[in-house]
């Protein structure tokens, strides 16, 4: 057999192979791979992109949601419906590893049709892209004449010291994107006060963020623990100071400067200078998951956070002469989890909403949560307008530094969403 004829049999097989399309839908494909091993498929069953990575998208019928958002439990669940819904969340999503452009896909998007060879790992392999339809971005409501908005944001490692922790593979032209992207938020956020997670310890970083921010005409200052450690991660409040006021210094929920929350949980005191009530602002960060399970122990680390926030806030109370408490900040568990579910019991409401298809401020591994909470104590419920998050950045395909990208939209400028609240007193 010459070349050429060998060449064109191989191409032929492959024509046929390739035009050998059968329509299947999603539950059909389920319910037997191995029937549709090595074919190629054409799925027609409506679906949701849940999660983004750079080289396959995870589809679902619906968005899919972590166990610990909906089933009360353990940090790696203790109940019946923690495992049905784990089960469910397994055997209703699907991989495709296609060769979209992904920093233009977000989680929410529409995929109406897959055209894919099907693999012994039970994933879909196609060679083009998958077309997806986006979904438009739930807009925040204006803030009305009176109201004050407070906001709680994990900026993610936002360090004014280059080559410590986190930042070592990061450069100034990195950084300087980043303060671009963040600036650009939290100008569109509009906020009074901003409750920062992930930013470092000390002066620097805030001066350098409100150094930018500033140049819109408002005026914002800060609040932080007082620590010397220029390599560590810590909590900020920045604030409008034409708007509010910090009054008393800011108390921490730990005593001990050296430990590792002492600069990531605190309060400050705040009074509206539009009609001189007074109110307290919390910023905490609980201890972080790991990726994965078996994050019993890390349970533990956030249940000790939690019993050192509630311990310091009948301090606060004392400190700052009044009982209006708003907690917000990254507490590294879900709704159901045990931390959540104890700040509830002991009396703070938990004002976010749940339970519909945009209640979650963060996506891991296609599973959409609630790691980002507000509380509220019950004389703080009564200024309440609305709590919402606003879906800005945990859509967006997420890789190490995604702001080294030339992105200069404030899409992705960390990998939390903003918890936004507004009050009128």
């Amino acid at each position: 057999m010459t070349m050429k004829k060998a060449v064109f049999i191989f191409f032929l097989l492959s024509t046929l192979s390739v035009c050998a399309v059968e329509r299947v839908s999603l539950e059909a494909l389920q319910s037997n791979w191995a029937k549709y091993n090595n074919q190629m498929v054409e799925l027609r069953t409506p679906l949701v992109v849940c999660g983004s990575f750079y080289d396959s998208l995870v589809l679902a019928p619906y968005r899919l949601f972590c166990p610990e958002e909906i089933a009360e439990g353990l940090a790696d669940g203790d109940s019946t419906r923690y495992y049905e819904i784990a089960k469910r969340n397994r055997d209703v999503r699907i991989v495709v590893h296609c060769r979209n452009d992904y920093y233009n896909v977000r989680c929410g998007d529409q995929v109406t049709k897959i055209v894919a060879r099907v693999t012994s790992e039970r994933h879909l392999v196609t060679g083009k892209p998958v077309h997806t339809k986006h979904v438009r971005v739930p807009q925040l409501p204006k803030a009305r004449k009176g109201e004050l908005r407070i906001v709680g944001a994990n900026i993610e490692n936002y360090f004014a010291d280059l080559g410590g922790y986190a930042t070592k593979r990061t450069t100034p032209k990195q950084q300087a994107l980043k303060t671009q992207k963040i600036v650009k938020a939290l100008r569109q956020l509009n906020a009074d006060i901003i409750a920062c997670c992930e930013m470092q310890v000390g002066d620097k970083a805030p001066q350098m963020l409100l150094k930018e921010l500033n140049k819109s005409g408002k005026h914002y200052a800060f609040v932080t623990m007082p620590l010397e450690n220029m390599d560590r991660i810590g909590g900020c409040i920045l604030y409008n100071t034409e708007r509010v006021r910090a009054y008393e210094q800011p108390l921490s929920a730990y005593h001990d400067t050296t430990s590792h929350y002492y600069g990531r949980m605190f309060v400050q005191g705040f009074e509206d200078l539009s009609n001189g009530e007074r109110f307290i602002v919390g910023v905490n960060h609980f201890k972080s998951k790991r990726a994965g399970r078996g994050n019993y122990d890390t349970h533990l680390k956030r249940m000790e956070n939690t019993d050192s926030l509630l311990a310091m806030l009948p301090r606060a109370m004392e400190l700052y002469g009044d009982s209006d408490i708003i907690l917000l900040g990254d507490y590294n568990c879900y709704s159901q989890e045990q931390p959540i579910q104890t700040i509830v019991r002991a009396g703070y409401d938990h004002v976010i909403p749940t339970g519909d298809s945009e209640a979650y401020s963060y996506s891991f591994k296609g599973e959409a949560g609630y790691l980002d909470h507000c509380f509220m104590s019950a004389s703080m419920i009564r200024p309440l307008v609305w709590a919402l998050p606003w879906h800005v950045n945990a859509d967006w395909y997420y890789s190490h530094g995604a702001y080294k990208l030339k992105d200069k939209s404030l899409h992705r400028y960390a990998d939390h969403d903003p918890i936004v609240v507004e009050i009128k007193w």
